[in-house]
Formats: C-alpha cells, structure tokens, sequence
C-alpha cells in the first residue's frame, strides 16, 4: 500500500511538471505561409499609406521619384526553368516613409532595410540609418513624368551594339545552346531546360539603382564544352558565371575563367580592386561532379596586388603576372602544382 501511493505522488509530481512545461513552452512559430500573408498586408496597409506615391502591380513595387518618374522593382525567383544562381534572385517589399531619412523604407530578399531617398539625383539605394538634412513628411505625388529620360535609350543602344560586336560571334558558335532576346540571355541546358538571365539596367522610367544594376554577355564555353561561361557586370565591377550545362548549377567566379588545355582545370583573377573581393586569385578543379576551390590567394590588409592569368603550359602550371594594381611593376610568376600542393615561384626558377 505504501510503495502505491508513493507510486501515485510521484506520477502526481511529474504529471505537474509535464504540465506546468508545456503551459510555459512559447508558441510554434508562424510558418512560412502566414509570415508571407502578414508581411503582405502589411505592406499593402504601408501601400495605402503613401498617398499614392508607392503601388504595388503583382510582382512589381512602384515608387514616384522626386522628378515624377516611376522606379519599378520587379521580384524574380526563376530564371526560367531554374531558379535563380545565388544573388540574382530578387525580391522587394515596401515597409513605409522614412520621414528622417527623407525617402522610401524597402525590404530586398534577404530581408534586410534599405533607404531610397526622395531626390533629384539618380536613385541609389542607401543604409537606412542615413538621416537627411532635415525631416522630410511623406511628400504629395510629383507631376508623373510623361517618358523615361531618352539618354537612357542612347545608353541601351550603345550597350547593344558593343554585344554585337564582341558576344554575337559566341553565341554564334554555341551551336544554338546560347541565344540573346534583347536584355535577356537564354542558356540551353543538355536536357533541354532553359536559365534565362535578364538585364537589370533599365527599371521602370529610370536607371536601375547602382547597387542591384546588372548585366550578362555570353563568353564562352570550357574547352570541354561541359561549362558555359557568362560575364556579369555590375557597379563598374565585374565577375564570371560558370554554369554546368548538366545540372544548371551557378559558380560565381573572380573573373572570366581561364581553362587549362584539358579543361580540368580554372583559373580566376580580380584585376580590379572597385571589387572589394576577399581573394585576388582562384583556381577551381572541374573534374568532379561540381566545381570545387582548389586553390586561393586571400587578400590582405593594405596590400593592393593583383593577379593576371596568362597561360596554362600545361594542367599543373599557370603562367600569371602580377603586381601592384595601381602601378606598372609587374612581374610574371609561375603557379606550379606538385604533390605537396600549388606553390608560387618566379617564372625562371623552373618547374
């Protein structure tokens, strides 16, 4: 009988605890779908809010600029059959007037803020925490602007007609897996499937801000033909986009690859420092199922060297030339890879 009603305390005790555990324990949180929905209404509550200088048409946000033009921000998961590479997807939310920093509060897809300030100048997009010279109310709309700026036409054509003389020939030898469609460059993968990657230059009436403005011009493929080669442009900088024509899978590299004769191999460099990159040269190994960072050379502090790849001799040595990037001193080395690994030496010294 006593072992009984101990039996029972202590099922009584641990039922309480069980208990009291559960009451304390903090609600699931949202899933994915409700947190779309609130961010949305909310959105549409800040929508109604700006006196008609911001809308919202499906997947594209709006914004009245000073000067009466309209900015337009379009999100974009796919790119065609496959979603977007890393960094070029692209999604935007309006969060409402930032009254102190005199300009419209945005969400971009990584849900971080940004500010675009109410201003005659080009739109940029800015850190939120920027306070204007002075407060500036919610502003009522500006005269809309009956066309976009026609200098912005003559910058377009221009761009055109430099891809027609360098990436048109590419595209031409591609054997129809490339095809360029005005701002938008089509990669046909083995299976068939589609990566489309559309220009972000023009937005709405306006230039699209500096910070998300790209490009992409066709330049190549891999000796082997596996990889196609895109060059990405953006903020008078540029990088390289190596596609896996099996899979479609993005690897964003330093600059145009340079292959070796037997394509096993890639070699990239940043030959300008406006890209504050944390590696100055890559060699990437394609012989597996994906591209793999064999090798690098991390930046320093204060140290303004960069690297130029010239020539493969053969799969284990790469001839470069490097230097001061704001100098003209600059001297070829010689990447060798033996056993123990990749080492650097003066292009004399001997393989």
């Amino acid at each position: 009988m006593r072992k009984t009603s101990l039996l029972i305390i202590v099922l009584s005790v641990l039922a309480g605890a069980l208990g009291l555990a559960l009451f304390n324990r903090p609600p699931p949180p949202a899933s994915p779908d409700a947190a779309t929905e609130q961010a949305a209404r909310e959105e549409a509550a800040a929508l109604a809010a700006s006196g008609g200088i911001a809308w919202r048409d499906g997947p594209t946000l709006n914004l009245r600029l000073k000067g009466g033009e309209v900015l337009t921000l379009a999100d974009r998961g796919d790119c065609g059959d496959l979603p977007c590479p890393a960094g070029l997807e692209r999604r935007y939310r309006y969060l409402g007037w930032n009254s102190a920093g005199g300009g419209y509060r945005l969400a971009d897809a990584a849900g971080g803020e940004l500010l675009l300030p109410w201003s005659d100048e080009p739109p940029v997009l800015t850190d939120p925490r920027h306070a204007a010279s002075a407060e500036q109310p919610l502003p009522p709309p500006p005269t809309p602007a009956a066309e976009a700026d026609p200098d912005l036409a003559d910058w377009l054509q221009e761009i055109a007609d430099g891809r027609d003389r360098s990436e048109a020939p590419r595209i031409a030898a591609s054997d129809g897996r490339v095809r360029r469609d005005g701002a938008q460059l089509t990669l046909t993968l083995n299976d068939g499937r589609k990566l489309r990657l559309a220009d972000d230059l023009i937005c709405g009436q306006a230039a699209c801000p500096p910070q998300i403005a790209r490009s992409f011009d066709f330049a190549g493929a891999s000796p082997d033909g596996r990889f196609l080669v895109v060059e990405e442009h953006w903020d008078e900088a540029n990088a390289a986009l190596l596609v896996d024509g099996r899979s479609g899978a993005a690897t964003v590299l330093l600059g145009l690859p340079k292959f070796s004769p037997d394509g096993r191999r890639a070699a990239a460099t940043v030959s300008d420092l406006e890209w504050s990159s944390p590696r100055r040269l890559e060699i990437w190994s394609l012989a597996g199922a994906s591209p793999v960072l064999d090798f690098a050379v991390a930046a320093k502090d204060e140290d303004d060297t960069v690297y130029e790849a010239l020539s493969w001799t053969d799969t284990d040595h790469l001839l470069l030339r490097r230097g001061p990037w704001t100098g003209p001193a600059k001297s070829e080395v010689m990447l060798t890879h033996d056993e123990g690994g990749w080492h650097l030496q003066t292009a004399d010294a001997g393989n």
